[in-house]
């Protein structure tokens, strides 16, 4: 009779185990990707040939926002921060990217910050690349040159369906690294 009870009490645990392999097999699983990358953190900096620039402009010569004109104003920008920053500059994976307080008209220029009685009006400062091409300010880049310094032209520009007006004229732009 013990091995009857016996049997019996195993064939039960049988039978719950099987109930319970069958209420799993409802269960439903779901599977995680994982991608990432491995990096080496570094830093790079951006160095300019000069930290001020004076332009001088003439109200007759004024181009348009948006024109694409070579500039008479420039400043050279490199990258420096060692081997590493190098390799990106060769391999074309650093650019610069601009930012600033953007003109009223199209957006796409640095204002005059100046709005007293002898600030321009009607004008900003336009971002040039080496052919002459428009940087858009707060979402263009400018790729870095891998041969030697970047140049960055500067220059007073009209902006859109404004009169400009003869004045001082005063703006800042901060240039930032943008790893590609």
């Amino acid at each position: 009779m013990k091995k009857t009870m016996l049997a019996f009490a195993v064939s039960a645990l049988m039978v719950a185990g099987a109930a319970q392999a069958a209420t799993d097999a409802n269960d439903q699983s779901a599977t995680l990707s994982v991608t990432g990358s491995v990096t080496k953190e570094f830093s790079c900096a951006v160095n300019l040939s000069q930290t001020t620039v004076s332009i001088n402009a003439d109200l007759e010569d004024l181009k348009a926002q948006g024109i694409q004109h070579v500039p008479t104003n420039s400043v050279e920008l490199t990258v420096s921060g060692g081997t590493d920053c190098n390799d990106m500059v060769s391999q074309g994976k650093i650019a610069y990217t601009f930012h600033g307080t953007a003109d009223n008209a199209d957006g796409n220029v640095v204002a005059n910050s100046l709005t007293d009685s002898t600030a321009a009006r009607g004008v900003g400062i336009g971002l040039f690349d080496l052919h002459g091409n428009s940087i858009a300010l707060n979402n263009g880049i400018l790729s870095a040159n891998a041969g030697g310094p970047t140049q960055l032209g500067l220059d007073v520009v009209s902006l859109m369906n404004q009169a400009p007006t003869a004045g001082a004229v005063q703006g800042q732009v901060t240039i930032q690294i943008e790893r590609l």
